[in-house]
C-alpha cells in the first residue's frame, strides 16, 4: 500500500481517508483535495517520531468518509478497495487522454 495511491483514490471518489495505527493511536488523513496532515492535533512542541510512510505500513484500519458516510476497514478489506478502484476506468486514464 502507498500513499500516493491514497491520494489519488482521495482525489477521485471525493473522501477523505484517516490511516491509523491502533496501538498507538498514530494517524494521518489524505483530505478531499490529496493534501497529507495530522488527522488528530500534535501537541505543542512533541517532537513527530513516524512519518506517515512509516504508519500507512503499519495501519491496521482506514476511515473513508465522505458527505453521506463514514465507513471503517480493515487493512486487508482497505488493500481489496484499493486495487477495485484503481482498477476503475477513470483510474486508468492515461494522461495523453486527458489532454485530448
Amino acid at each position: 500500500m502507498e500513499l500516493i495511491n491514497l491520494k489519488k483514490i482521495a482525489i477521485q471518489k471525493e473522501m477523505q481517508i484517516v490511516f491509523r495505527e491502533t496501538s498507538s493511536g498514530r494517524a494521518w488523513m489524505v483530505s478531499r483535495d490529496g493534501i497529507l496532515k495530522f488527522a488528530y492535533p500534535k501537541p505543542w512542541g512533541e517532537l513527530l517520531d513516524h512519518s506517515p510512510e512509516q504508519i500507512i505500513q503499519t495501519a491496521d484500519e482506514f476511515n473513508l468518509i465522505t458527505d453521506e458516510s463514514n465507513v471503517v476497514l480493515g487493512r486487508r478489506e482497505m488493500e481489496d478497495f484499493l486495487r477495485d478502484a484503481l482498477k476503475s476506468p477513470l483510474a486508468a486514464k492515461s494522461g495523453d487522454e486527458d489532454r485530448e
